[in-house]
């Protein structure tokens, strides 16, 4: 079955953040981390305040509000969350969530030559390439990320291709053009595999607000079609039929 994403989440929505504000760092400062609190009501709310005794390796003493911890090192995923008092009190504080390490990739053994044989009708080898390669070989890394979509109609694949390659949208309040052309291009052609379509209406009207006119859009339109052409024939050869963004071929 093929896999559907909400891409428009993935791309317009980041792309929207880069387009009307300065790029944000992703956390505050590890020690911004600790618990706050804000009360929603006059005057501070009761609450349990006491400095953490017992600390690990994982953990630096931090404040401890509620009986609920709050590690100030970044080994973990910070959370705002509200919390009501016994007087009815509402206010907000901080608290961390330990990560779960991940499980390494199945292919993370794997050279890059290994993984390019197995890329041919493995789409996880296509992508786990591609991403290793963004920094070194941008074509091939797209060509890889493409090649993964075109395998198993996950368009996140794309998604993660415009973060990485075409993330820069202004830079001192300069509209990059090229760069939301290619991530046009990606919308596009996500939403032809069965993507969510805004992320492309967003991008289009970004690039008529820019003045690109209806030529210049044409000419996009039809790199996607020609990128779409692509995928078809990558799934003609590894199934000999296209599977995703067309019909089966007779």
């Amino acid at each position: 079955m093929k896999k559907t994403i909400a891409f428009a989440a993935a791309l317009a929505v980041g792309t929207a953040a880069y387009l009307y504000t300065d790029p944000p760092s992703r956390f505050a400062p590890a020690d911004d981390l600790s618990p706050t609190a804000r009360s929603s009501a006059a005057g501070e709310p009761p609450r349990v305040t006491e400095i953490a005794t017992s600390a690990s390796s994982a953990t630096r003493p931090g404040e401890v509000v509620l009986n609920l911890p709050a590690r100030r090192d970044r080994s973990c995923d910070p959370e705002l969350n509200d919390y009501v008092t016994t007087g009815g009190q509402v206010f907000s504080a901080y608290r961390c969530t330990p990560r779960t390490p991940r499980p390494p990739h199945p292919y993370a053994h794997y050279d890059n030559g290994s993984l390019e044989v197995l890329a041919y009708a493995d789409p996880e080898a296509a992508a786990l390439l591609g991403r290793r390669l963004a920094g070194s070989d941008p074509e091939k890394s797209y060509a890889m990320l493409l090649r993964a979509a075109a395998l198993d109609g996950d368009v996140s694949h794309l998604a993660w291709l415009a973060d990485q390659a075409f993330s820069t949208v202004r830079i001192d309040g300069a509209l990059q053009v090229d760069n939301v052309k290619r991530r046009y291009e990606l919308a596009a052609l996500a939403a032809r595999l069965g993507g969510d379509p805004s992320a492309t209406q967003f991008l289009r009207d970004t690039l008529v607000d820019a003045g690109i006119s209806a030529h210049g859009l044409g000419r996009l339109d039809e790199r996607v079609d020609q990128l779409l052409e692509s995928v078809h024939d990558i799934q003609r050869a590894v199934y000999g039929e296209i599977r995703y963004g067309g019909q089966t071929d007779a």
